[in-house]
């Protein structure tokens, strides 16, 4: 059994397509969408399409990006509100899916493997504590029995935008990392490959290649970048560097911006001014 795991695409068209180039060669018997297919960067839409043509069988599970997209037809927001701007780029990706935003609310949050005898198998976006509770290298030991629940001899993760693997009590754990942003200073896109030989799973996080710079021009040429507000300038710098730069802007100024202390753009350009 082959499995081929790809996560947190983030509408990035150039690094799809690179990434199905190199899993079409490699032939899996499943394709499997680990969550954040969309959302965070320019064309979802496309990149939920193609990968429909590519694979009809793709299994989609949802990560934390598709449950932001959906809040956004939850309860309404004022456009012209101060706080907008803290959603307005899941908004947009919203109007830029519709119709195929029913697709997101179908997907499951997880699969469950465990007929395979030495090859049972958790794939999710987070852990079981939800879709933005990740796994890194930082996460402790003793917080790993809780993230991983009833043991499984494979835990496929993604969500932190970092490849990883981990042993723990027998559990191999393995990050897919990123195929459309990832954070690890490498601007390669990343996916993992899965093979059950009989006995045991083997695991292979692959790096592939592609054209960023045109990816960078695709935030500008579909819109996000003027019309997605003054987050998507953060979200560009994370292609460009290779590393996060939502994340601490969040922990620096969130609070500043819910309080009325400081506007979205004004805390985007403060921070820009200091991180680059």
């Amino acid at each position: 059994m082959k499995i081929a795991v790809l996560s947190d695409i983030h509408g990035n068209v150039p690094a799809l397509e690179a990434v199905l180039e190199d899993v079409t060669r490699w032939r899996p018997d499943e394709v499997i969408v680990n969550g954040d297919l969309v959302n965070r960067g320019p064309y979802s839409l496309v990149c939920l399409h193609l990968l429909q043509r590519s694979f009809p069988a793709v299994r989609f599970l949802r990560g934390n990006h598709e449950d932001f997209v959906l809040s956004c037809e939850e309860k309404a927001y004022d456009p012209e509100h101060p706080l907008f701007d803290l959603r307005r780029f899941a908004h947009w990706t919203h109007a830029q899916l519709g119709a195929a935003v029913a697709e997101l609310r179908r997907w499951d949050n997880h699969i469950d493997l465990t007929e395979l005898d030495g090859g049972a198998l958790h794939i999710t976006h987070g852990s079981r504590l939800g879709s933005r509770d990740g796994i890194s290298a930082r996460t402790a030991e003793a917080d790993l029995p809780a993230k991983l629940g009833e043991r499984r001899d494979l835990f496929i993760t993604s969500h932190t935008h970092k490849p990883l693997w981990r042993l723990f009590d027998g559990t191999l754990v393995v990050n897919t990392g990123s195929v459309g942003a990832p954070f690890d200073v490498d601007h390669r896109a990343c996916y993992g490959r899965f093979l059950f030989d009989g006995r045991r799973w083997q695991a292979e996080v692959v790096r592939v290649a592609y054209d960023y710079a045109q990816t960078e021009r695709d935030f500008a040429a579909s819109g996000f970048l003027a019309a997605g507000g003054p987050l998507t300038r953060l979200m560009l710098e994370e292609l460009r560097h290779a590393r996060m730069f939502v994340g601490p802007w969040m922990q620096q100024y969130h609070d500043a911006v819910k309080n009325g202390e400081i506007s979205v753009a004004r805390a985007v350009e403060d921070f820009l001014g200091n991180a680059l």
